[in-house]
């Protein structure tokens, strides 16, 4: 909200003072700008809110996607859960196919499987895809 209200003020005092001498023009093109910044910024925020959890247990790994980390469900909690038995439990992390794709992160067992990590970048990627293996290897 600073942030918007850093732009928002001299944007609209020096709209003001433009459209006082004559270029009037200027004030709709200057509220659509607020109006696309403010949009944007709110897609930002709500995407930055996304939280995948990957619960390794005894016997059960757990995923869970969702707003929120730790909340209930209805006010952004994990909105999908999945689990897979451990002993089963595989990762997989997709080849590279062209230099421009990401690569893909699954955990899954019995033919199911899930994608996960799809906001990291690939090297963050590789990195979980390594610490998993290890938490399910070990015993």
């Amino acid at each position: 909200m600073l942030f918007l209200g850093a732009i928002a003020v001299p944007l609209t005092l020096v709209s003001v003072v433009l459209s006082v001498k004559g270029f009037w023009l200027i004030l709709p093109f200057a509220g659509l700008e607020m109006a696309v910044l403010f949009a944007c910024m709110y897609l930002v925020a709500h995407a930055a809110r996304r939280c995948e959890v990957v619960s390794i247990g005894d016997s059960v790994v757990t995923v869970e996607k969702g707003l929120d980390r730790g909340r209930c469900a209805d006010k952004g909690g994990p909105q999908q859960r999945f689990d897979f038995a451990r002993g089963w439990a595989r990762v997989e992390l997709s080849r590279e196919t062209r230099r421009w794709y990401p690569r893909r992160l699954w955990i899954g067992a019995s033919g199911r499987r899930v994608e996960i990590g799809d906001f990291l970048v690939d090297g963050e990627k590789a990195k979980l895809a390594a610490e998993l293996h290890r938490l399910l290897s070990a015993s």
